[in-house]
């Protein structure tokens, strides 16, 4: 097989293959190396490319598969991680100036367990400055582009992971999601991204970041690699304490299940009410296509998010604790727009910063109501598709919104929400707009059914519109 098929293979493709020693996880590792090495000066999307460790640990995966020492799904496939997880010995730059030296000494949890499960990883991926933003337009390394237009953002802040699992660079790449930082990505490069449940992945190794709401997930090509890599990262970590001591179901066990008798719920309020024409038909038509394999749509209210602007205010003066320590050695290495957006949350008052917390509780308990009623929630994942890397701000309904800084919380206003309330959230690709841009559609279930999730995002999958499309600079050159 060539090189050019091998990387457009998925990994519940490439699995059986490896096991059975048809494909080896060296001649793998070789043709993600190359095709990185192809397009990273067209995508920008590595901070730091392992070609020495990626090809010693191919070697080291092959070894095991001839021993007959197989260790599941992942064995001897690539895999990016993004730049704000460490893995031991190896540069961990967060994005930033700041951080440009500095060498984690432990692997994160997600690492260890990435790499018990056999997986390659061949390298450190661009992000947003310190993984707060939308763009991926980083001010130190360079923006990341969009594999399908390479004038437009590919989304943040994991945006290399988005763009090296849509360019068949890697095969799944594990990012952080804050506000939407990988069903972001995934819905402006067309891939499969999940946040699951809050407590069920362990952040531990998950640098410069609040801990009150960010999680470490997958972004893949397929809802069926997605299930295969959360069962690889999942689970509780006795040193995490935000981790919660659940069972680790098979995420894969309700795929290929219909989806006749399910409920969804279509919010009437906030998330469609600022959105781009072409996003919300597209939408619109992905729920009629849920209708059709037997999903029932139900209207539901969420009249509390209305104050959902409110929650921003914890997550400032949050920004500015993380911070605090960077800022009073290395002030003058930071980029403006994460500097302004992170000194505001010096001034939040105790006072404030308490009702953002009780607005985050009425939201929540809003949320757990509504799903008594419904199976799961389906949503935009965005307003907008992509729009270009040197654009400041996006116009819908003849209002202008900021794309970087102060303001620009309307790029993630449909994924944040879901960071507030801890609930599993993933965006899947839904269709195009008519120049050919991803749209993706994100679904919100209850706390710890991830699962059921899968079983709708791989039901939907099979007919979506975006089915088997890669950009076309995956077969270029």
């Amino acid at each position: 097989m060539t090189d050019a098929a091998l990387v457009r293979l998925t990994i519940s493709e490439l699995a059986p293959k490896i096991k059975s020693k048809e494909i080896s996880p060296v001649e793998l590792t070789e043709a993600a190396l190359a095709q990185a090495d192809r397009l990273q000066p067209a995508l920008n999307s590595f901070i730091t490319l392992l070609h020495d460790q990626a090809r010693q640990q191919a070697k080291e995966q092959e070894a095991a598969l001839l021993r007959g020492d197989y260790h599941g799904p992942l064995h001897g496939i690539p895999i990016g991680i993004k730049d704000n997880i460490a893995i031991a010995g190896i540069r961990a730059t967060v994005g930033s100036k700041v951080l440009s030296d500095h060498v984690p000494e432990a692997d994160a949890y997600v690492v260890s367990q990435c790499k018990a499960a056999g997986a390659i990883i061949i390298g450190k991926e661009n992000l947003e400055e310190f993984a707060a933003g939308s763009t991926s337009n980083n001010l130190h390394y360079g923006a990341v582009h969009n594999p399908w237009n390479l004038d437009h953002i590919p989304g943040g802040s994991s945006g290399g992971g988005g763009a090296n699992v849509a360019a068949c660079v890697t095969f799944a790449s594990l990012g952080t999601d804050l506000g939407g930082s990988v069903r972001g990505p995934a819905n402006f490069c067309g891939v499969v991204g999940m946040k699951q449940t809050f407590g069920r992945v362990s952040q531990r190794g998950l640098m410069v970041t609040s801990f009150n709401g960010d999680h470490i997930g997958p972004l893949t090509r397929s809802v069926r690699d997605s299930a295969l890599m959360l069962q690889a990262i999942a689970g509780y970590d006795p040193l995490d304490p935000s981790t919660v001591p659940v069972p680790v179901p098979d995420f894969s066990s309700r795929i290929g299940q219909e989806l006749r008798g399910l409920n969804m719920g279509i919010p009437t309020n906030y998330y469609f009410d600022i959105m781009d024409p072409e996003v919300e038909t597209t939408v619109r038509q992905a729920i009629s296509a849920l209708e059709g394999l037997g999903v029932e749509a139900r209207e539901v209210a969420l009249p509390s998010m209305k104050y959902a602007g409110a929650l921003r205010i914890a997550a400032m003066a949050d920004s500015v604790v993380t911070h605090e320590p960077y800022l009073a050695a290395h002030r003058q290495d930071y980029g403006p727009t994460v500097l302004y957006r992170t000194l505001a949350g010096q001034f939040v008052l105790g006072r404030d910063y308490s009702k953002s917390l009780k607005v985050q509780r009425i939201i929540k308990e809003e949320y757990a109501r509504v799903l008594q009623d419904v199976d799961f929630l389906v949503t935009p994942s965005s307003p907008v598709a992509a729009w270009r890397i040197d654009a400041e701000s996006i116009v819908l309904d003849g209002q202008s919104y900021p794309v970087r800084g102060p303001g620009a919380g309307m790029t993630a206003r449909c994924t944040s929400p879901s960071n507030a309330t801890g609930l599993p959230a993933m965006s899947i690709p839904c269709g195009f707009t008519s120049a050919g841009l991803p749209i993706g559609l994100q679904l919100i279930g209850r706390p710890f059914e991830e699962a059921l999730l899968f079983q709708v995002a791989h039901g939907y999958e099979a007919i979506s519109p975006s089915r088997g499309r890669r950009p076309a600079l995956v077969d270029a050159g």
